[in-house]
């Protein structure tokens, strides 16, 4: 898998993003490579020179319970339909997980309605939780939101503990 820092990405590798994620996920199609936001970093996977597999990643700090965390964010994880069942999502998981670990993050988190491959592959869920986010869409700030989570999954990768509480993205939701 590659981990590409997102200014660099070229406009192939970009065109090949934006059909993947709009075949992976059809009720959200737009016609660019992300949906809210600009990733910090792509993670692709190839086979031959096909896109097979990808996954956006936010770096950055959350507040849990008033306590600061460092996570990475994952954003429209995505494996191509004809290559699913392949241990190909598991594969990209695993590496993500021994990236993150060698880095200075304390969580991989992401928002899923299906979790059967992160339940698979370390990720928790954390139910029902208090959340306050900046609500963007196509370019436009529509404030601040409150709302109780419940798709929200976490994968520790360093020692600090998950604190029960309020999340505050500081910022707008992966």
């Amino acid at each position: 898998m590659q981990f590409i820092h997102e200014i660099n990405i070229d406009k192939p590798t970009e065109k090949s993003i934006i059909k993947l994620r709009n075949q992976s996920f059809p009720d959200f199609t737009i016609d660019r490579s992300y949906y809210k936001q600009l990733p910090h970093i792509r993670c692709l996977q190839f086979n031959k020179s096909k896109l097979v597999g990808y996954m956006g990643l936010d770096y950055r700090d959350i507040a849990v319970a008033d306590s600061p965390l460092r996570v990475l964010g994952v954003i429209d994880f995505c494996v191509d339909e004809s290559q699913r069942n392949q241990g190909i999502g598991t594969d990209m998981l695993n590496e993500l997980t021994v990236f993150a670990k060698s880095k200075q993050v304390d969580f991989i988190i992401l928002m899923a309605d299906d979790s059967r491959i992160y339940l698979d592959n370390g990720f928790k869920h954390v139910p029902n939780v208090p959340s306050s986010w900046l609500r963007i869409h196509e370019y436009k700030n529509l404030g601040i939101a409150f709302e109780h989570l419940d798709e929200l999954y976490i994968k520790p990768v360093s020692q600090k503990h998950w604190p029960e509480g309020h999340v505050d993205w500081l910022g707008y939701m992966f």
